[in-house]
């Protein structure tokens, strides 16, 4: 247009003077110029984002079809798991040959079905991988911005919780978060492995760098032993930037931060200066859990939040460093490490668990949640990092997902419905959600408020649907709604959940009538936990407390008898066995095929227990 314009003008001189005027004015026109820039730039970014959603459209055509055309295969796949599991054991007692595979979720990964092959998992060296480090670029920013929308200021520390699953599956994003915020990159060499970190200028970052812990689970802690004393060298590499004058450090902050702490708490400061950029912890002695469910779920083992998550950071307070400080345990340092969090994170990359149905999601994000609020008198904000979309991994509130997974599952009545379908292990499946909620209440409260406790009463107990729940648990597994309404009753207990006082007297009289009618069916909450019984005792119509208390005696009096006569018969085992001589030893061949014999002979006896807990549970 522009040079067409200057030719143009070239030829005014042969126009009438009035025309040539008009034509001049129209050429010299700079605000048309910049319109017409603008309309081209629109037009080139409309044509960019076009070519982008057609790529895009392109690879979920692609994805479709080949999840398509592989649907017969998976099928078949997944309806001869169980006989291939079976027979992959056998095999591999044997000494024969089971083929790999790459495992995860079969709805991310199809191909992780059939079941019964030997897993492999990934090459921690090469983690984060570069695409990794992309999608943890997306989400740590994703995560800062959603922080600032929520309290108009950047976070200071953020605490994450690394599992092998995710770490696996998305080739360590996560750490590639954890990286971006401190404001450290990776270096890969020539084979795609880290070789080296280099600290991002400030100028680039743009943004204060943000502190973070890390709690492991011990999958991770031996799989990528490695990648965690990589993050412990990112924070002292961030803590010694000396970027200040363009943004805050938060990093360097939270180590002076954490000496501080360490030598209130007792420590020299020379080791408080030494410990006060490590940042990864884990079970204590190479424990692979945080070993608190149990006693979160004996309520009457604590009174106080601070028992549990006393016992939370005793248990997880190792550090995992080089050397010497590999799984080290000096009381003090896991709490320096957390003080001044605000953001807990946790990963989730599977469609076949939830914050609800998953156990261990509670123990680890809330676990981790209750110790932050403990040692910073603050509620911290909890999300997940969600890569179940693998196209499309994103950041999800905690209060949503709990929300987004009860309505789906155990408000549904499509669901419940489906789930009867399952029989006695379908009914154990809902108990365990119930003790789950029942867990994360305890964790972080915040997490879940009366309106899911009011609502589960409505579809369990009054059967807001009218699909006759009850009926249906008293069919296939009364023991379960035994669980179920004495966890209801726990949480009232410990007041977690301000329920009405009819709910209260309906759950009691329910719950004692189902122990009158099938014995008690000793689950922790039924039988373990005498506070809650005495509770249960007194909110009971007089004649059923009665039958309550006498059935709930008769349990424990007999658990305590069948536990004494186990003990005598070992010992009377001990005393008969033969003494260990070399003539009564077995040679090499014979203990080698003892020893096969055994381990299939418990592999059945497992299988039988399995069975017989399905059918009785």
């Amino acid at each position: 247009y522009r040079e067409h314009r200057t030719t143009l003008g070239g030829q005014l001189e042969d126009v009438d003077a009035p025309a040539a005027d008009r034509l001049r004015k129209v050429l010299d026109d700079a605000a048309f110029d910049r319109r017409l820039d603008a309309a081209v730039g629109a037009a080139e970014v409309e044509l960019e984002a076009r070519a982008a959603r057609d790529a895009e459209l392109a690879r979920a055509v692609l994805t479709l079809e080949a999840s398509v055309s592989g649907i017969d295969q998976h099928r078949d796949g997944l309806r001869d798991s169980s006989d291939l599991e079976l027979e992959s054991v056998v095999r591999a007692l044997a000494g024969g040959y089971v083929e790999p595979t790459p495992g995860g979720d079969p709805i991310v990964n199809p191909d992780a079905v059939p079941t019964g092959r030997n897993l492999f998992s990934i090459d921690a060296e090469k983690t984060p991988s570069p695409e990794a480090w992309t999608v943890g670029r997306r989400l740590a920013e994703t995560l800062v911005d959603e922080h600032r929308r929520r309290h108009d200021a950047y976070p200071r520390k953020v605490a994450f919780t690394l599992w092998p699953s995710d770490f696996i599956g998305t080739e360590g994003a996560t750490i590639g978060q954890i990286f971006y915020l401190l404001g450290v990159e990776p270096v890969w060499d020539p084979f795609g492995r880290v070789a080296d970190l280099r600290l991002m200028p400030a100028a680039d970052l743009g943004r204060p760098r943000i502190d973070v812990v890390v709690q492991t689970a011990g999958q991770l802690r031996d799989l990528a032993a490695s990648r965690l004393a990589l993050i412990n060298r990112a924070v002292a590499m961030a803590a010694e930037a000396r970027d200040a004058e363009a943004h805050a450090n938060f990093v360097h902050e939270g180590r002076l931060r954490a000496e501080e702490v360490m030598k209130e708490r007792g420590l020299s400061p020379a080791d408080a200066r030494r410990y006060s950029t490590l940042r990864v912890f884990g079970g204590v002695n190479g424990a692979y859990g945080t070993a608190i469910m149990e006693m979160v779920e004996r309520g009457d083992r604590w009174e106080k939040d601070a028992e549990v998550a006393g016992q939370y950071l005793r248990n997880m307070g190792a550090v995992y460093d080089e050397g010497e400080l590999w799984s080290f345990y000096a009381e003090g340092i896991f709490e320096a490490a957390l003080a001044d969090t605000e953001i807990v994170v946790h990963p989730r990359e599977s469609h076949t668990w939830g914050a609800l149905s998953l156990d261990h999601v509670y123990e680890f994000m809330g676990g981790l949640s209750m110790a932050v609020r403990h040692v910073t008198g603050r509620d911290a904000d909890a999300y997940f990092n969600d890569f179940r979309n693998a196209q499309r991994p994103r950041v999800t509130d905690l209060n949503e997902t709990v929300w987004t997974e009860a309505r789906s599952t155990l408000l549904n009545p499509a669901y419940i419905g489906e789930m009867q379908a399952g029989g006695a292990s379908s009914a154990e499946q809902f108990a365990e959600t119930f003790r789950n909620t029942y867990g994360w209440n305890v964790m972080k409260p915040a997490a879940i408020d009366d309106a899911l406790w009011n609502e589960l009463y409505e579809v369990y107990v009054d059967d807001r649907y009218d699909i006759g729940i009850e009926a249906f648990f008293r069919r296939e597994n009364p023991y379960a709604l035994q669980e179920m309404t004495a966890v209801m009753l726990e949480t009232v207990r410990k007041g977690l959940w301000d329920a009405s006082q009819q709910q209260v007297a309906v759950l009691a009289e329910l719950h004692t009538r189902l122990v009158e009618e099938f014995e008690a069916g000793c689950s922790g909450f039924v039988c373990d936990n005498a506070t809650l019984a005495s509770f249960i005792a007194e909110q009971a119509p007089a004649d059923l407390a009665a039958s309550y208390r006498r059935e709930l005696q008769r349990a424990v009096t007999t658990s305590v008898e069948l536990a004494d006569e186990s003990v005598v018969l070992a010992e009377q085992e001990a005393e008969t066995r033969p003494a260990d001589t070399a003539a009564n030893r077995p040679g090499p061949a014979r203990a080698a095929w003892l020893g096969v014999a055994v381990v299939a002979a418990l592999f059945v006896v497992a299988l039988l227990v399995l069975r017989r807990r399905r059918s009785t549970t």
